[in-house]
């Protein structure tokens, strides 16, 4: 296993491709301008998760969407919507088709299609450089405090953890969470992205 600075940098390099595309989609969406920036990626063992999540986030009920991938390694995500972002990206991607739609209805769909988005974009790198031996399925939207949203999803099968956040706007930020059971196919095919991407 690489040292945890080399694996940061290649995992860094990876998720930022993955943004940059998500990126580009989410802007179809939106009413106005929306720029995603990778501010910070850490790694950690699966078991401090949780109490990290909770010094970012706090305790309050949030928004997410949850996926689960299998094949050449394993593992699962969620990328969490802070209420104060939630509130700009629902303000953002209205649109008068979704106001007809009951409130929590039209809410999901909008966390379901950001959801979508990012993975499409950061998932689409992993196949990509893994020459799609892993598969996953569509993302599941989830709603609660960070321990109701992490039930069922901690597992002694997994050994590394990261958490990421990234910038919308100033003060408007999204945290995403992985969780792998080996770490080492995805670093070896990290070395090699800008075989397949721009970098």
């Amino acid at each position: 296993m690489k040292k945890n600075s080399e694996q940061l940098l290649i995992l860094t390099q990876l998720f930022k491709v993955g943004i940059d595309r998500a990126d580009m989609m989410l802007e179809t969406i939106s009413r106005s301008p929306i720029k995603l920036k990778l501010i910070s990626l850490d790694l950690f063992l699966p078991q401090h998760l949780s109490m990290q999540l909770e010094q970012r986030l706090g305790s309050t009920d949030l928004k997410a969407m949850e996926l689960v991938f299998t094949g050449e390694f394993q593992g699962n995500t969620q990328l969490m919507f802070p209420k104060p972002t939630a509130a700009m990206l629902i303000d953002l991607i209205d649109n008068k088709d979704r106001r007809k739609l009951d409130k929590d209805v039209f809410e999901k769909a909008i966390f379901s299609e950001v959801g979508n988005i990012f993975y499409n974009g950061i998932m689409g790198v992993i196949s990509t450089l893994c020459e799609y031996g892993i598969t996953y399925m569509i993302p599941k939207y989830k709603e609660g405090n960070i321990r109701h949203l992490l039930s069922g999803s901690l597992s002694p099968k997994y050994s590394v953890a990261l958490i990421g956040t990234i910038e919308i706007f100033p003060d408007r930020n999204l945290v995403f969470w992985f969780q792998f059971n080996t770490l080492e196919k995805l670093l070896e095919k990290g070395t090699e992205l800008s075989d397949y991407f721009d970098v």
